[in-house]
């Protein structure tokens, strides 16, 4: 049965090389980089375009005003007020999105082909024309403040938010995309319009999935949308993290009224040369210790001891950084046994990972891999991340090749590094009178307020 899985993954992989070969074309739209997936299945498209760059370029005192560009760009124009802009998209049943990151933001566009021409002049219309009025922006700055003012309601969201700005701390990726309460205050129309003028000018490229006939967009790109005029004109600043010492002697406390659960963070800031050097063997580890309901944490933690209803562990890489970590919460007695048995998990397949466990895991990943890429919409996104990490397309179909090659001491190698107790900064926001418990534990526990995050 082994014998035969081995033979259906060469096989895929075969065809997918060459679905990439024949279905992938690259153009040149002027200075603008295109990447066409071919795709007739439905008369439907994705239009992905890629800014090279994203919140790492903002001022301390404008944090959050490229998401907020983005966002408003409906907000109105020279010519149609909100309502129209709307209307119109929604006339058409356009789905429209925008995507910040620090390193690379992304404006999706999809629909029906039929539908393409008006979607993407109107588009274009919006980047060229956005007035951001000062009405619609006060509305949007309230609702953002108040949602952030709420958050202490929602403990998974804020255990998120501070633990990656306490783990990326000292680093340029620390303060969160969106902005704080006091930066977001402090936006104008006047500062939108200037990071519209901004990213107008900054290196793009577009990722376009349908049939052929989507590719007559090229003259709506070049002349109503400008975008392969001046393009990187404006270069974004590319800065290599360089990682910080962190406490991994104590756990990091953040108290929240009515808590009855702990939320449990734990993780490490990878370099650009951990976060990409390895990447087959990276995600292997995260996929292995927290990947799905038979990972080993998933096992441990909740089959074995009922203490928790999730656990997950990640490991990813950005350009110049990247991130791992685990991820849970357990009711507030049982948080010492649970940080007990991941560390207990995590030092027992670090020693020794039986073989049986590891074939599975390696089963399920290679199985699952391509499965995450049957849509061509999820394929194409693919694409665009591997673009941004400056990685060829051939890494897609030799995956499953390079996986075969790990073995288990490599695999136990490779959790150590990321994922070793020992290395890891950990956070644990909840109730105040966990405080007590940790330290009874033999914990030493550093107490932080939620608001300083906020």
């Amino acid at each position: 049965m082994y014998k035969i899985l081995i033979a259906i993954f060469i096989v895929s992989n075969f065809a997918f090389a060459n679905f990439v070969e024949t279905n992938v074309k690259e153009f040149k739209w002027g200075e603008l980089d295109v990447v066409w997936v071919k795709d007739s299945k439905y008369p439907t498209y994705d239009i992905v375009v890629y800014f090279d760059d994203g919140a790492l370029t903002e001022n301390k005192s404008n944090l959050g005003v490229t998401e907020f560009m983005f966002n408003e760009l409906t907000s109105g124009t020279n010519r149609y007020n909100q309502k129209q802009i709307l209307s119109s998209l929604e006339f058409y049943g356009t789905s429209f999105s925008a995507n910040v990151t620090h390193e690379f933001s992304t404006y999706s566009l999809s629909g029906l082909v039929k539908d393409l021409s008006p979607n993407l002049k109107m588009v274009c219309h919006l980047f060229n024309n956005a007035t951001f009025p000062k009405s619609e922006l006060k509305k949007s700055k309230r609702r953002a403040v108040a949602g952030l003012k709420s958050l202490v309601t929602n403990h998974q969201s804020l255990a998120n938010r501070v633990f990656r700005e306490l783990s990326l701390r000292g680093t340029p990726y620390s303060k969160p995309v969106s902005g704080t309460i006091e930066t977001i205050k402090k936006l104008s129309s006047k500062k939108l319009s200037s990071r519209l003028e901004y990213f107008n000018q900054v290196k793009k490229k577009i990722y376009i999935r349908g049939p052929e006939s989507v590719l007559d967009i090229k003259n709506m790109i070049v002349n109503d949308c400008s975008w392969t005029k001046n393009t990187g004109a404006q270069k974004r600043i590319v800065k290599e993290v360089k990682t910080k010492a962190i406490d991994t002697k104590s756990i990091y406390l953040v108290s929240v009224p009515k808590a009855n659960q702990a939320q449990i963070r734990m993780g490490k800031v990878l370099t650009a040369k951990e976060a990409t050097k390895d990447q087959v063997r990276l995600s292997f580890a995260s996929k292995y210790l927290g990947g799905g309901f038979t990972s080993r944490l998933m096992q441990e933690v909740r089959v074995k001891k009922g203490l928790t209803y999730s656990i997950g562990a990640y490991a990813s890489g950005q350009r110049n950084y990247g991130r791992s970590g685990i991820s849970t919460f357990t009711k507030n007695q049982t948080l010492v046994e649970t940080l007990n048995v991941i560390k207990a998990t995590i030092d027992s397949n670090i020693k020794n990972i039986p073989d049986d466990l590891f074939n599975h895991s390696l089963r399920y990943i290679k199985g699952n891999y391509l499965l995450g890429m049957e849509s061509t919409s999820d394929f194409m996104n693919t694409l665009l991340y591997l673009d941004h990490q400056g990685r060829p397309y051939s890494d897609i179909y030799d995956f499953t090749e390079e996986i075969s090659t790990i073995s288990t001491k490599s695999l136990s190698e490779k959790i150590k590094e990321i994922y070793d107790f020992k290395s890891q900064m950990v956070l644990v926001l909840g109730s105040s009178k966990l405080r007590a418990q940790l330290k009874k534990a033999g914990y030493k526990v550093k107490r932080i307020s939620y608001k300083e995050f906020l």
